[in-house]
Formats: structure tokens, sequence, C-alpha cells
């Protein structure tokens, strides 16, 4: 080689080294900039997580001293969005989300205990104590939290020394997770809760209907999850296998965390942790939103029940309907944005653990016979078939009837067994500016 040429050889290579270098470093450069992004975003939604906690505990401690359906369903209210604010900044976490099923327990029935006994005239012994119960494993979860929070304040980052998944072959979590996995030990104690709600043991315990179903592969779901947020489907973060009650896949998108169950690749839920923090929408309009996406989804005759605002996302209610006949245990709540319009939150697992082939029911009583148990000052709006959940887990066919008080103008709805004509259920409608609830 000639001098000349060998010293552009040498000249072109050491150029392309220098170039090299300094895209390195500039990926480098890079990629602290995005591990800090990313290391902020995990310590705002720790700090949410335990701020929520605080504020759970808080709201626990007055209901031991809440003396009424009144004041019970003013704090069950506050529960209710706290305890879903928590599980949203707990799936954004990277915590391996298999060794949570304490904790989303924990905040799946301290919100819908309390909301159960806001129906209740007079709380009992038993109801105090349960309460007490789940006030001593929120201030468990609340220290825990709380480490975790000083931990970084000592400078401590939750996206550094990762380590391998339980759950996921040749994935990484924070080795935050097993500080979780260790906190998840204080609820191995944890109470049985006996009452009339979709996250009562009687429901959780028991088999899901849905487990019998054809089992679909991660990557089938993974198409399922993606099209029905509208995402593609590579974009479809894989986190973790959910081997609950209902065994699904877990993945996530953004700030969407989707769980489709591996038997009948159904929509099991959707949890958000995007903050909503204005209101540019209707609740008629989220209610349609919300039925839109039921059908999406392949929830067919969903029939809407009632609705409640939290921090600006419509939470509404339906039960499966066939053969004009309500079944409310096969329960699915829809969140939807009141700032987007887009569904928010999503939650089957009522409708997956109960929904099944049921023989339509003919009421041994009829209409004019239950008719005539209601009370003279009762005037009927309508009246419907339908099927309730007991405390125990049993199901029973009724007749409802929507009422309006002649002597107060409240409204109620009544249950009569359309077997034995037996009272079996009163709930009162209540209407406010957040919606309508039942007590």
């Amino acid at each position: 080689m000639k001098k000349r040429s060998f010293i552009r050889a040498t000249s072109f290579a050491i150029c392309l080294v220098a170039i090299i270098s300094i895209y390195a470093i500039k990926g480098n450069i890079e990629s602290e900039r995005y591990k800090s992004k990313l290391e902020a975003v995990y310590q705002q939604n720790l700090n949410q997580l335990a701020s929520t906690l605080n504020e759970i505990e808080t709201s626990l401690e007055k209901s031991e001293y809440a003396t009424s359906g009144n004041m019970m369903n003013t704090v069950s209210s506050d529960l209710y969005s706290q305890c879903l604010s928590a599980k949203s900044s707990l799936a954004a976490l990277p915590v391996d989300q298999l060794n949570l099923t304490g904790a989303y327990k924990f905040l799946s029935q301290a919100g819908d205990y309390a909301r159960y006994l806001s129906q209740k005239d007079e709380l009992t012994e038993e109801d105090y104590d349960n309460l007490h119960a789940l006030l001593e494993y929120a201030q468990k979860y609340s220290d825990f939290a709380n480490s975790m929070l000083e931990r970084c304040a000592g400078g401590a980052k939750i996206s550094e020394n990762q380590i391998s998944s339980s759950s996921v072959p040749n994935a990484k979590v924070s080795a935050f997770s097993l500080d979780f996995n260790t906190a998840e030990e204080a609820f191995e104690n944890y109470p049985t809760l006996l009452y009339d709600g979709p996250y009562a043991d009687a429901v959780l315990n028991k088999e899901p209907e849905i487990n019998n179903a054809k089992e679909y592969s991660k990557e089938e779901c993974q198409k399922i999850a993606a099209d029905l947020i509208g995402a593609e489907a590579g974009a479809m973060l894989y986190r973790s296998d959910d081997n609950g009650n209902i065994p699904a896949y877990v993945f996530s998108y953004k700030y969407m965390t989707v769980a489709i169950s591996k038997h009948g690749g159904r929509l099991v839920y959707i949890i958000s942790d995007e903050t909503v923090s204005a209101q540019n929408t209707t609740e008629e309009n989220a209610i349609n939103a919300a039925k839109e996406f039921l059908n999406k989804a392949g929830y067919d005759n969903m029939a809407q029940s009632y609705y409640a605002v939290y921090d600006n996302i419509c939470v509404i209610n339906f039960a499966y309907s066939e053969g004009g006949i309500i079944y409310y245990p096969d329960l699915i709540k829809v969140g939807v944005s009141l700032e987007t319009g887009r569904v928010y939150s999503f939650e089957a697992f009522g409708f997956l653990t109960n929904h099944t082939k049921r023989e339509a029911f003919e009421e041994a009583i009829g209409e004019a016979a239950l008719s005539a148990k209601l009370p003279s000052s009762a005037a009927v709006v309508g009246t419907q078939l339908c099927v309730i959940p007991k405390e125990n887990g049993k199901e029973v066919a009724c007749r409802e009837f929507h009422c309006i008080s002649k002597l107060s103008g409240d409204e109620a709805l009544l249950y009569f067994n359309a077997k034995t004509g037996a009272q079996e259920e009163i709930m009162l409608l209540l209407y406010s500016d957040n919606g309508v609830l039942t007590k």
C-alpha cells in the first residue's frame, strides 16, 4: 500500500472510531437521561402510593367512629377512590405483580366493605372488629411504603439493582420487588370478610366459570389486549403472569396495565395511572363510551345499573341481562375519564367468576301477588325479574320493584323471592351530583 493510501486509511479509521465514540457517548448520555426520567416517574408513583395509603389509614380510622349509614357512606366514598388510586400507583411500579395478591385483595376489599357497611342502618360489633382489622393491615402497608420512601430519600434508586423476575422468564424487575414480596407476609392472616359485595371472600374464593374455557397463548392474549385499547401488538409490553383465581397474562402500554384471561381470552381488568385533572365531558357521554367499550370487549347484553364519579372518573356498574332477567352477580365496573372520554379502568371479576348459562326461571308467585306485599305508601315506578347475590355466595331469583315513597318522595328497590314471596332485600336509591348510588 502506498504511503498516501495508508495515511488516508489510517485517518479514515481514526475518524470512524471518533464518530463511533461520539455516538456511544451520546447514547450513554441519552440512556442516563432516560434512566433519570424513569426513576423520577417510579419515585413519583411510590410517593403517590405512600400518600394514598396514609389517606386510606386515616379513612379507616374515621370509619371506627361512624355511627350511621350516612357518615359511613361519606367515608366509603373516600375509601373507594383512595383504594383505586393506590392500585393504580402499585401497578405502575417495576414490581413483580404476581406476588401482590394480598395487597390487591386488601385494596379491593377495604373500599368495597366500607360501601357495604354504608347500606346498613346500624353497625354491629363484628362490623367494627372487621374495620379495625382492616385498619391494622393498612397501617402495616403504609409503614412499609413510607420506609421505601425514606430509602429513596437516602439515595436508593428504584430502577437500579435489577434482578430476575420470579414469574417472567429472562425478565428483570427492580430489587424493590423483594421488599414488596416481603411486605406481602403482612397479609398471611388476613381476615375472611363475609358480606354482600363483588370483592367478598364468598365471591373471590369461588371457582371462576371462565377457567373452564379454551386456553389462549400469551401472543393471542397480547393481540387481544392491543386491539381493545387501540395499540399495535408489538407495543404491548408483557409484564407478568397473574396466577390468581382467574389466571391471566398482564401487559402494559403507556399508562395502562391490561390483564387478559388465559382461559377464554377475556379482558379481566384495566388499571391506569394517568392523572385525571379536569372534567370535559358529561356522565351521559361516559356511560355511552363504557357501553361501546363493553361491546368491543365482547361483553354483550350488559345493562347499566348505577354510576358514581370519583376524582373526575365516572365508574359505571353493569350487570348481565338475558330474556328480561337481570343477573346482578355478573357484575362489570367500567371507569371512564371525564377529561378524555376514554376508558380509564375496568373490572370484570364478578362477571368472569359467576357468568354461566342459566335456565330462565318462572315465578311461583305472580307479580300481582307480590305487588300486594308492598307497603301502601309505595308507588311502583317499574318492576323486573332479576337474580341477586347473597352473603354466602348463593344466588336468589327475585322480582325487583322500583318504588317511590308517597310520604317522603324517596326511592327504593325492593326485592321479593320469586319462589317463596319472602322479602330478600331493600336498597335505597341516592341521587347526588356524584351520580346514583344504592344504600
